[in-house]
């Protein structure tokens, strides 16, 4: 599955009639999102999560945008007794927009990152040992839909398949929603940025 979302990415990368350089740093999007857990290995047997949020920011570069965000979910216990945790995913990524249409773009691309599980407290249950802090570097495929609603707004439905290195394997797909904000830069930043 992976591999062939990495197959699809690059072919479309390469074939895209489209594919221009920007100019880049021109603007700076902000966009608050609603996430949820939809499908995922062991960690839906063993916890219900709450929905969560997310906050991202990303700028347009040569060739695509260069993302940075932050996601945050609840676990709730199911077998664990006493194992519930917050989930906080920091993470870095590119992407590229195909524009279907003046008002709808089409979305993918690829985040790297870092997974943060802060159990409620240390836990062992046989085999397993729950540390109250636990990290471990991540990676996630992303593709979503964009919506103008206007020159400065964008409505943000996407999907995103997330995997992790725990000592049980975290590997889920999430639903998001949101809302995009989209502000001209100002030279200093361009300049910075540059």
């Amino acid at each position: 599955m992976i591999r062939h979302f990495f197959l699809i990415l690059i072919i479309s990368a390469a074939v895209a009639q489209d594919l221009y350089s920007q100019d880049a740093f021109s603007e700076v999007r902000v966009t608050l999102t609603g996430n949820k857990l939809m499908t995922g290995n062991t960690l839906l047997r063993s916890w219900d999560p709450n929905a969560g949020l997310g906050v991202e920011l990303s700028t347009p570069y040569y060739v695509g945008n260069l993302e940075a965000g932050y996601r945050y979910l609840r676990f709730n216990e199911i077998d664990f007794e006493g194992s519930a945790f917050d989930s906080h995913y920091l993470f870095f990524g590119w992407s590229y927009s195909y524009r279907a249409s003046d008002e709808v773009a089409l979305v993918y691309g690829v985040r790297f990152g870092k997974q943060f599980m802060l159990h409620d407290e240390d836990m062992f249950y046989d085999d397993y040992r729950f540390s109250r802090e636990e990290s471990e570097f991540s990676y996630e495929l992303q593709i979503r839909l964009e919506y103008e609603i206007s020159r400065n707004v964008e409505l943000y439905l996407g999907t995103a398949y997330n995997r992790t290195i725990f000592n049980i394997p975290f590997a889920a797909f999430y639903g998001t929603a949101g809302l995009t904000f989209k502000f001209p830069s100002s030279r200093w930043f361009r300049t910075v940025m540059k």
